[in-house]
């Protein structure tokens, strides 16, 4: 695909290749009211993109992205507040939840490209589509608000978050020609999840969207509704086009 393009003229350029980056601005959202956003947090990505314009000003872009994500969240939850090990003493309380995920994901989108504007080599474009991937590892950090429980460090979770990542996304942007072959780019994104992000209470994908409380292997009860989340991004990129 490379080599196509840097053979092609601007006009007769049927594939483009190349890189992005950017910060991002995450939060989470809830369809069933169950974990409560506590603010935004700044995350990064990064990717190569490719692209094949099927017409003079439409294109499809895919490519592979790796998102550094991270959020903040409350969220109900049962844990042992006593200070004897050999005492439990489960209670019903509000785990409130920092976290980070890397998220691989390979997204095919339309994009939707304007004539040059003036005189420069100048154009703007839109594109609207999703992406699809996989999350590779989520690391949680915890404060529960009844009893002295609290991670000083981030630790690996095993099993609570759906592996399988899917979601919307438009953007916009405007890109400038700097050669025949060569583009600079910059445009801005929003995504949101379709799939919930909660797999289960350590219990993998057997009891999906964390409908129960769980110690280990043992049910402690059960949440009146599932503890749905769903994060929401918006992205800054830049990028080069060959």
């Amino acid at each position: 695909m490379l080599a196509m393009s840097l053979t092609m003229s601007a006009q007769e350029r049927v594939f483009a290749f190349g890189f992005k980056f950017g910060p991002s601005f995450d939060w989470t959202g809830s369809k069933t009211a169950t974990a409560f956003n506590q603010g935004v947090k700044t995350g990064f990505d990064l990717g190569v993109v490719a692209e094949y314009y099927f017409a003079e000003n439409y294109a499809i872009v895919t490519g592979v992205n790796v998102d550094f994500i991270k959020g903040q969240y409350n969220f109900e939850d049962m844990r042992n507040i006593s200070a004897i090990d050999t005492v439990t003493d489960y209670q019903l309380g509000t785990v409130g939840r920092q976290f980070k995920s890397t998220v691989y994901e390979i997204p095919l989108m339309l994009k939707m490209v304007t004539p040059e504007l003036g005189d420069l080599p100048l154009r703007a474009f839109a594109q609207v589509g999703g992406a699809f991937g996989y999350t590779q590892r989520v690391k949680v950090q915890d404060t529960f608000t009844l009893g002295d429980i609290n991670d000083d460090e981030y630790r690996v979770t095993d099993g609570e978050y759906n592996p399988i990542h899917a979601s919307l996304r438009i953007g916009a942007g405007a890109e400038y020609a700097l050669i025949e072959t060569t583009r600079v780019f910059a445009g801005i994104y929003y995504s949101h999840d379709f799939l919930n992000n909660i797999s289960s209470g350590g219990q993998g994908l057997l009891n999906s969207n964390y409908r129960k409380y769980y110690n280990g292997d043992k049910t402690l009860g059960e949440r009146e509704h599932d503890l749905s989340l769903l994060q929401n991004r918006i992205g800054i990129e830049f990028g080069i086009l060959f």
